[in-house]
């Protein structure tokens, strides 16, 4: 980080417009139904989900995070009684029409979550990532291969399912899928001292012409 701010100070000095820097996190939502459910379920419950995925500006993937949050409102009830549901996973690798393994369970450490009535809310910061094991092919898989949790969120082979005492294979369901990355907060800010930078410069020039 030092590096670079050397950098964007020393191309405002030369009265540059800093550059966007090259470090990104990814977005990915889904939307939650019991329609997108392979298979049955007589859930009317909806609900959203969003995974910022970071890289920490490294081209490493060990050192990857994520944060998830996640709302559900209308579901029919957990196991235990008061609960609204009785799990909650990202599974992986499957497309919008096959099944797929749990690969993080959203319903323990270092998620925490609200699961009251007929409310589910889940979050979790600073989440490692972990390797995608190869999918075995099946009734309900074409098979995938072992892949990266970046890879497997890009090609759209990640979904969070819901389930219930009623719908134990799964109340809602929706696939994450990616929408278009943004600059980290970081860089905005990197970007905005550069400017003022530059303005600082153009300003002692004006001074020292009069």
């Amino acid at each position: 980080m030092n590096k670079t701010l050397v950098s964007l100070l020393g191309a405002a000095a030369l009265g540059m417009v800093p550059l966007a820097a090259s470090a990104v996190t990814y977005t990915f939502n889904a939307t939650l139904n019991g329609a997108n459910e392979v298979g049955s379920s007589s859930s009317a419950a909806t609900g959203l989900a969003s995974l910022i995925y970071d890289t920490h500006d490294t081209a490493s993937l060990t050192d990857d995070t994520y944060d998830f949050t996640m709302a559900v409102f209308g579901l029919s009830g957990g196991t235990a009684a008061g609960t609204a549901a009785s799990g909650y996973h990202i599974h992986g690798a499957a497309t919008t029409t096959e099944n797929a393994p749990v690969r993080v369970a959203l319903d323990g450490s270092p998620f925490v979550s609200l699961n009251m009535g007929s409310t589910l809310l889940v979050g979790g910061d600073d989440v490692p990532v972990t390797m995608i094991p190869e999918t075995p092919a099946g009734a309900n898989n074409a098979g995938h291969p072992a892949m990266s949790f970046l890879d497997m969120l890009q090609g759209q082979l990640a979904y969070v399912n819901v389930h219930t005492a009623a719908d134990p294979g799964g109340a809602v369901r929706g696939q994450l899928v990616g929408v278009t990355p943004v600059p980290e907060p970081s860089t905005y800010a990197l970007a905005l001292a550069g400017l003022g930078v530059v303005g600082a410069a153009a300003w002692r020039r004006r001074r020292e012409l009069r």
